[in-house]
């Protein structure tokens, strides 16, 4: 495939999730070896990741189904990935807005108390980013 073919939203977004997990690793690490939470830091992300990379998946599902034709693994690796995105970005909202309150009330280190959560949180993090990563690949660089 030509470079020039890939959609540019496509490569934006994941270009721009490369960098997410990257802030995302940061700010809850960083918590973990007992700093603060960055929590305008990962605010800030939260609020990228909804306006451009959920909107990127939204805008896909839509084509999916507007008549598309994937083979039955494809489907199913889209649609597993699909749902893990979903529910990573979900659990990361809740677990901002939990670790943020608790920052405000004079415990600055929720996932750092919390390690063992976090850590099953970060591993499931990477395999949701790496499983999108590894459609794009598939998609337009293999393709």
């Amino acid at each position: 495939m030509n470079f020039s073919d890939i959609p540019v939203f496509s490569a934006f977004s994941a270009g721009s999730e490369v960098v997410v997990t990257i802030i995302v690793l940061y700010t809850v690490i960083r918590n973990l070896r007992g700093q603060p939470l960055q929590w305008k830091l990962l605010g800030l992300c939260l609020m990228f990741e909804l306006c451009v990379n959920v909107m990127y998946m939204i805008n896909r599902a839509a084509a999916h189904d507007s008549g598309t034709v994937l083979s039955t693994n494809l489907k199913i690796m889209y649609a597993v990935h699909g749902g893990l995105s979903l529910l990573m970005f979900v659990g990361l909202v809740l677990l901002f807005l939990i670790s943020t309150f608790d920052q405000k009330v004079g415990h600055p280190t929720w996932f750092q108390r919390h390690a063992r959560g976090t850590w099953a949180f970060v591993t499931l993090w990477l395999i949701s980013v790496g499983s999108g990563e590894a459609i794009f690949i598939q998609r337009y660089l293999l393709a």
